[in-house]
């Protein structure tokens, strides 16, 4: 990507975050995201032509990166001598990713937009899942797949949101073992 593109795209990322978390979702409008990035009508509708178009970038952009399969050494984190197939090493590093992003996820979260990044995270965990019932790491339990697949995956959602409820005070680390936990 062209460093200018990227560089105005995050100025409307960082603004749309802000302005999420004064106004609320509901009330966030283009014209405010515009007043606090200080980047032109023009230019922003040459990236994005609504508010939702913006949200669904930064879902795109968070989870792309999240969960993808490659480990490499990272500002907040290193696990690039971990083997991707190590599901443990790979959902911490998830965690970690995440947690780069606490001040935007948790303005979404804080938002009504919470339902659509919810629900794009989940199609974005979802062949993570998969793997992990698939290799037997989670408990096996006497269900329909498509219901096994269902609870693993809310079990996964449910420790993003408590953590992220609670200012993600515990270590990526401690959060992983508790969706563990709750799944052997």
């Amino acid at each position: 990507m062209d460093k200018r593109v990227k560089k105005t795209r995050n100025l409307i990322y960082k603004a749309f975050a802000t302005v999420l978390k004064q106004k609320g979702y509901g009330k966030l409008t283009v014209e405010d995201i515009l007043q606090e990035s200080g980047v032109s009508r023009s230019t922003f509708y040459s990236h994005f032509r609504t508010k939702e178009d913006v949200l669904n970038s930064i879902s795109t952009n968070i989870f792309e990166h999240v969960f993808s399969h490659t480990l490499t050494v990272e500002e907040t984190h290193d696990f690039s001598r971990s083997s991707i197939f190590d599901y443990s090493h790979l959902l911490t590093h998830i965690f970690y990713h995440l947690h780069d992003e606490e001040e935007l996820i948790t303005a979404i979260l804080a938002s009504s937009s919470r339902d659509a990044f919810l629900h794009d995270m989940r199609i974005h965990v979802m062949p993570i899942i998969d793997r992990l019932i698939s290799e037997r790491l989670v408990k096996r339990l006497d269900v329909p797949d498509s219901l096994l697949r269902q609870k693993v995956c809310e079990d996964f959602i449910l420790s993003v949101v408590y953590w992220f409820e609670n200012s993600c005070a515990e270590s990526p680390e401690r959060i992983k073992d508790y969706f563990f936990a709750m799944n052997t």
